[in-house]
């Protein structure tokens, strides 16, 4: 029978791409773990994200409305927090926590105004010498050759500080007593600590950035990857989405997948960690456990939509690689394994809670329908704005860079027990039918579903409040993890 006030576990596997996971048959043995979990609950096997990018997606998948509705996509962005799933979770008694080191969701957004308890990021110092030159205080530092920042360093008045500064940034090669672990090593065991003193019901949302930019998985995880690989994606300078329009060899951008997938088994580790806890403390029978991705990633893949554009992390396009997410969900007291093959959505995710909240477990039924399920009777959309003005935003070494600006708009219909999916950037547009992760299949069909599913969205003014200025160091940090 159903559980009464479940708890419920919001895991985001940061830029995890479905593809990439052997849980979707990928070929390499990236989520054991997942894949073990996943046997006892319910796979949604043709699952997207809202968006292609952190803050687009958490403010669809916190408030339930689409990214076209809620035009949350600027890193200063502001979300009402009231409007939150979160909040009437805390209005029926749920102590509410927020662990992530993602600075998007939380410092440069208001994200974490949502919760009672939010951890992270942790507090780290930039430059080992703030008062001295350093890449993030030198502007159009993409720009910039280390020769430039040598000579700018040595007539900065601080040249041995502004030095050292180079070094640890520019290089992406930190002294280790200025490191910060914002792996998952580190947020699981806050979580736990949070966990081990609530008494009554309790929701929360992890957001692990293990596979995110920079690919930097352990030894004991990087698998596929090794030191010749960690090397080059050490001396490659980003925001990649820059490095890799300036002229950088795309192959280097394929190759580091392998470190990737070795990022993506080291989130899996975690989750199995966080999860076996939780079991171990009699608490997860009787939880909602949704563990998902916000967005995927690109590796130097074409756009089908627009040959003529590579995917480069996640800041632009609509294709299957940035779309397509996993998505496990254990519903309360669920014990047997399911599959939905339906497309599915994370912005059902307050929805879903809330059946789960009000008694409508999975215990005996089949959450493949109706309020439980991230698979809706209607189409499943994404979007995205980005690049909203690509003359200003990409580098000048970018030819034709009108060619990236959104927005891209794509939606997914399930029709003779197939998904089709609809997208259109501009005049382009592609009809496609997506068996899986791993494979699609192109349609030649002249149907405009996305111009008139989009057309018919209404804004909702309720969920954004208001736009943040971001200060030097909050552009500095999300520049590290590779933003424009």
């Amino acid at each position: 029978m159903a559980t009464a006030n479940p708890n419920v576990l919001l895991v985001v596997l940061d830029s995890v791409r479905a593809r990439n996971t052997s849980l979707h048959g990928y070929r390499r043995e990236t989520t054991p773990r997942l894949d073990a979990f996943a046997d006892r609950a319910t796979t949604y096997r043709q699952a997207r994200a809202p968006g292609i990018h952190s803050l687009a997606s958490h403010a669809s998948i916190f408030s339930g409305a689409h990214v076209a509705a809620h035009g949350l996509t600027s890193h200063g962005a502001q979300i009402d927090p009231g409007r939150t799933v979160w909040a009437d979770l805390a209005d029926r008694g749920y102590d509410t926590g927020f662990f992530t080191p993602n600075a998007v969701v939380t410092r440069s957004s208001n994200f974490g105004d949502a919760f009672d308890t939010v951890v992270g990021p942790k507090e780290r110092q930039s430059a080992p010498f703030p008062d001295a030159l350093s890449p993030s205080t030198v502007e159009n530092i993409n720009d910039t050759s280390y020769v430039d920042y040598l000579r700018l360093s040595l007539t900065s008045g601080r040249p041995i500080r502004s030095l050292v500064n180079g070094a640890a940034e520019l290089a992406y090669d930190r002294l280790d007593r200025f490191a910060v672990d914002e792996s998952g090593a580190t947020y699981v065991p806050e979580f736990l600590d949070w966990h081990a003193d609530r008494s009554g019901p309790w929701a929360a949302c992890l957001n692990l950035m293990d596979a995110h930019y920079p690919y930097v998985p352990d030894d004991e995880h990087d698998r596929w990857g090794g030191s010749y690989l960690q090397r080059l994606h050490r001396e490659t300078r980003g925001p990649y989405s820059t490095t890799f329009l300036s002229g950088e060899y795309l192959w280097k951008l394929r190759a580091f997948e392998a470190l990737y997938d070795g990022a993506i088994r080291q989130a899996d580790a975690h989750v199995d960690r966080l999860l076996g806890a939780l079991r171990e403390r009699g608490e997860l029978d009787d939880t909602l456990v949704v563990v998902t991705s916000d967005h995927g990633e690109g590796f130097g893949e074409p756009s089908e939509l627009e040959p003529t554009v590579e995917l480069v992390d996640h800041s632009w396009g609509i294709s299957e690689e940035v779309t397509h997410v996993p998505l496990v969900v254990k519903y309360p007291g669920q014990t047997e394994g399911r599959t939905v093959d339906r497309p599915a959505t994370l912005t059902r995710f307050p929805a879903v809670v809330r059946a789960a909240v009000d008694g409508e477990g999975a215990a005996e039924a089949d959450a493949t329908d109706g309020d439980r399920s991230f698979a809706p009777d209607g189409p499943v959309l994404v979007s995205t704005e980005r690049v909203t003005s690509p003359s200003e935003e990409l580098p000048d070494a970018c030819p034709n860079p009108e060619r990236y600006a959104g927005p891209w708009r794509a939606v997914y219909e399930w029709r003779d027990g197939a998904v089709w999916k609809f997208s259109r950037r501009g005049d382009s547009a592609l009809t496609q039918v997506i068996p899986n992760a791993l494979e699609r299949q192109v349609i030649e069909r002249d149907e405009d579903v996305t111009s008139e599913v989009f057309d018919a969205i209404e804004p909702d003014p309720t969920v954004a409040a208001g736009n943040r200025d971001l200060d030097a160091d909050v552009q500095s940090h999300l520049k590290e993890l590779g933003y424009l």
